[in-house]
């Protein structure tokens, strides 16, 4: 129901062309978390730019449930259209969620992102930037080392992720990537919510004040 009521939210109120040097937030829980206290808005005041997060808990790269597509809970569909300045985006945690430490890990990994930096994501990111927006991509940090979660299986598969999305943004100056486990230290319960695996608010402004580091550097 949140996801239906953000999409017709947005429809209602979000301009045929974003205001000026608009950021634009997609992907999942990571994102999503914290409210107006989260990664995207963080990055927006720091740049002073006005956003719209239309990131969803939950959400994957693309979502294998027909309704679950149309309502918010698939990333590749989360961008309104317009002239977005920046876009900056999470995915893939949910996707590979089920097959990690199993036989199925590496292709399911390499759907999204696979060596040669083709699959679902970098797909997504150039149908963004055909749009003419640039792109911020933030990889998934380690989990907190105080207890294992659900996604601790499949730290191994963020880290090649990470090294791969690093290698994209490295061909394409539209592209920036910002690994937040450079800002995230795993012995720091404090940046974590209770569940240990999405940021609490603490752990969201340092990410966004990097994000929106990085996008001015790559700005200049």
């Amino acid at each position: 129901m949140r996801a239906l009521i953000l999409l017709l939210a947005l429809a209602a109120c979000t301009p045929a062309v974003p205001p000026e040097r608009a950021i634009l937030a997609i992907g999942d829980s990571v994102m999503a978390w914290n409210g107006d206290r989260g990664i995207p808005e963080v990055t927006a005041a720091a740049l002073g730019r006005p956003v719209v997060d239309a990131s969803q808990s939950l959400a994957h790269v693309t979502h294998p449930n027909a309704l679950a597509r149309v309502t918010g809970f698939d990333i590749s569909r989360q961008a309104p259209s317009g002239a977005w300045d920046w876009i900056i985006l999470t995915g893939g945690g949910n996707d590979i969620r089920s097959d990690c430490a199993t036989p199925r890990a590496a292709a399911t990994r390499d759907g999204l992102i696979g060596p040669d930096l083709s699959g679902d994501i970098p797909e997504l990111i150039a149908r963004l930037r055909a749009r003419g927006a640039r792109v911020a991509v933030v990889g998934y940090y380690d989990g907190a080392e105080a207890s294992p979660t659900g996604f601790t299986p499949c730290q191994p598969e963020f880290d090649v992720m990470n090294r791969r999305f690093d290698a994209l943004a490295g061909r394409d100056p539209g592209v920036v990537f910002l690994d937040a486990g450079d800002v995230i230290d795993p012995r720091e319960t404090v940046l974590y919510a209770p569940d240990l695996i999405h940021p609490s608010p603490r752990g969201a402004a340092l990410i966004g004040a990097a994000l929106a580091q990085r996008i001015r550097a790559a700005e200049r």
